[in-house]
């Protein structure tokens, strides 16, 4: 999901950001955000998200909630406007959960990601500059006027046509992300705003993983999909 990756990126240049400075050079900016995240342990953080069309030049989408990440690969986004949702993973299993349809969609983690990027990180494995370009954007970085920022873009095409470009906005007093973009080939925008951000809370364990209430519908993949993917891993072992 690309709201899981978008809060990786966040945490990741939280931290490594905390002790760099602006006259320092991007490559050893990021050899300290890499080495911070290893650190991280937990994340907790409040949002508001838009999401905005430009064919139309409109905002078709808004909400709001909270979000909870626990290393390695547990995550909660857990929405309470425009409706209750959650989206909840212990590292293996993806629940979606609609609260209002009294469904939830069950799927493997594998299932869930559509590319191997946003896991790898979900896990704490990933290499920035191994899977991305990085630069300041020097037309809008402003320390002195309180912001700066970052622009991420995929080297693999099959990653660009599923991320787009990622753009982060990290407040310049506290080296926290405070923003984050996802613009995709067309131009449409998915940006996540952050507030009450804590680093390593202490989290309930329990949260990250659902069990579904009475009368809830569960939906998983059917027997003919599974199939298909068990034949897909096979062919991918033998290449």
């Amino acid at each position: 999901m690309k709201k899981f990756f978008i809060l990786i990126f966040s945490f990741l240049f939280g931290w490594l950001l905390n002790s760099a400075s602006s006259s320092q050079e991007l490559k050893m900016v990021i050899s300290r955000l890499e080495d911070n995240y290893k650190k991280i342990k937990t994340y907790s953080a409040q949002f508001e998200q838009e999401v905005s069309q430009s064919q139309f030049a409109r905002t078709i989408s808004q909400g709001r909630g909270e979000l909870f990440y626990s290393k390695p690969g547990k995550m909660v986004w857990h929405y309470t406007e425009p409706e209750e949702h959650w989206y909840i993973t212990d590292g293996k299993t993806f629940w979606d959960y609609l609260p209002s349809l009294k469904q939830v969609l069950v799927l493997s983690i594998d299932q869930a990601l559509a590319s191997s990027l946003p896991k790898s990180f979900l896990f704490g494995m990933g290499e920035l500059e191994k899977e991305f370009e990085i630069r300041f954007d020097s037309s809008t970085t402003q320390p002195e006027a309180g912001t700066y920022h970052l622009i991420l873009v995929p080297k693999k095409e099959e990653d660009r046509l599923l991320l787009g470009t990622i753009k982060l906005v990290v407040e310049a007093k506290t080296f926290l992300v405070k923003e984050a973009h996802l613009k995709d080939q067309l131009g449409n925008e998915n940006i996540l705003r952050f507030s009450r951000i804590k680093l390593n809370p202490k989290i309930d364990e329990k949260i990250f993983h659902f069990q579904p209430p009475e009368g809830v519908e569960v939906i998983k993949p059917s027997a003919s999909s599974k199939i298909k993917e068990k034949a897909q891993e096979n062919q991918k072992e033998q290449n």
